[in-house]
């Protein structure tokens, strides 16, 4: 792993651990094993740090999610396959998840990357404005959509975490799946 990832991962397991609060760059540089100067080799400081993270983890969600995508499907097995692949990504990597619900959230950081917050959600809008135009989603505004999707997603991936519910368990995703669908479609 080269220096400006080991710096990214070291940032990601502080966040997880301490908060955002607690960030600082004497933390981050003996977490990565790497002199405080270094990280300013290839970020400007901690929010353009926390950034990059927040960007690499988005565009790998993305790449994950997408593949779930096929133009030539229908909607809902679109959505089946998005929802199991978005779940899958955070599944196996917990920390990410864990990272994105805090930067997500946080009522005091990053305001000028507000709207890239939405990125993280692109293949979800895709999908979701493919099925108003087909008449199979409903026609209501793509943050309550959104809310219905995500929402239930993000609460399910914590309860698993958790322990509460098991989602490796047979039938339990088609589950999830088909109530997230009921509460969207038409």
């Amino acid at each position: 792993m080269d220096k400006k990832q080991a710096i990214l991962k070291s940032v990601l397991k502080l966040v997880n651990r301490e908060g955002f609060y607690h960030l600082n760059m004497k933390k981050i540089a003996q977490e990565a094993g790497v002199a405080a100067g270094t990280i300013y080799l290839y970020f400007k400081g901690k929010e353009d740090l926390i950034n990059a993270l927040y960007g690499m983890i988005v565009n790998e969600f993305n790449q994950n999610v997408l593949e779930g995508y096929d133009d030539g499907k229908p909607v809902k097995a679109n959505f089946f396959n998005m929802i199991d692949l978005a779940i899958d990504f955070y599944l196996a990597e917990p920390d990410n998840f864990s990272f994105i619900e805090q930067y997500t959230y946080a009522p005091f950081l990053f305001k000028e990357n507000q709207d890239e917050n939405f990125t993280l959600l692109l293949p979800i809008y895709k999908m979701m404005r493919e099925g108003k135009k087909q008449g199979v989603i409903r026609n209501i505004p793509d943050a309550i959509l959104l809310a219905l999707i995500h929402g239930p997603m993000n609460t399910i991936i914590k309860l698993h975490l958790a322990h509460k519910t098991d989602l490796n368990k047979k039938g339990a995703k088609q589950k999830f799946h088909e109530a997230v669908w009921q509460a969207i479609s038409v």
